[in-house]
């Protein structure tokens, strides 16, 4: 919706304006909202895989969302919008946007979301990222609101999410800054009777249905369609992945809860 009213208030294609708008001011030279790429870009791009690593059939699935799903960028790139972010909510920097405009783009609206960034911390712990999912594609970015510190990581993969959150996890621990740092936590093995309860479609009106299933003696979610992870127990009631900071905390009966990641907190039920 927000796409459509940009153009209709312009009255200029969205790929056009958006090349004006951000990726020009920006230096966002090797980055386009093009679907599908243009012949002589696409030799560049990094092909799609699933999850075990396959090439998907066709390349790149077409996606007319160019708002949502459309951007074709770099790792560079994706930098010089964070640091064009920075800088604009320092004010030093008014390429981009006005200093006003960029407090209230990074002001947590609800859940810690902002006007299309996830936020959290305050002060010199104030970040946003946001994660890229389109098919065969998985990347995040991540940045300091005050400071010019922050990472991109981008990946051709349907499992590229768990190296990508590694990776900055692995940054953070080198350069030292106060998020994404490593908790280490210990599993538990769940009786019986509390494994057998857990495995079927779980409902939110935030985010869609998840899945967890057993799979070869092993507890697996499913978070986003076709993308299982495994699952592991810190408490019959808690559980948890490896791939981000998300845990589950369900009620006795195994048939509702709460999945919380960071200021991200929403109710889920089972649905069979």
């Amino acid at each position: 919706m927000l796409q459509q009213a940009l153009i209709d208030r312009s009255g200029r294609p969205f790929d056009a304006l958006l090349q004006d708008s951000v990726l020009k001011p920006v230096g966002m030279g090797d980055s386009r909202f093009a679907q599908p790429l243009p012949a002589a870009l696409l030799a560049r791009a990094a092909l799609p895989h699933d999850r075990n690593g396959q090439a998907y059939e066709g390349g790149a699935y077409t996606y007319p969302e160019l708002a949502a799903a459309g951007l074709w960028t770099t790792p560079t790139d994706l930098a010089k919008f964070a640091l064009a972010l920075q800088r604009a909510a320092l004010g030093k920097d008014k390429r981009l946007l006005s200093k006003e405009t960029a407090r209230t783009m990074l002001r947590p609206v609800q859940n810690g979301y902002a006007l299309g960034l996830a936020t959290d911390g305050t002060g010199t712990t104030a970040s946003f990222e946001h994660g890229g999912s389109n098919m065969g594609y998985q990347n995040t970015l991540f940045a300091y609101t005050e400071h010019g510190d922050g990472a991109v990581v981008m990946t051709n993969g349907d499992a590229g999410a768990e190296l990508a959150q590694s990776v900055i996890r692995a940054i953070s621990a080198e350069y030292k800054w106060p998020s994404y740092q490593t908790r280490v936590r210990k599993a538990i093995a769940l009786d019986g009777a509390r494994r057998a309860a857990l495995p079927g479609r779980y409902v939110t009106r935030e985010i869609g249905d998840f899945v967890i299933e057993e799979r070869d003696g092993q507890l697996m979610i499913a978070l986003r369609t076709g993308q299982y992870e495994p699952l592991y127990a810190e408490s019959p009631e808690q559980l948890f992945v490896l791939s981000r900071e998300a845990d589950l905390h369900f009620a006795a009966d195994a048939k509702s809860g709460r999945l919380v990641s960071g200021a991200f907190d929403i109710a889920f039920t089972r649905a069979d």
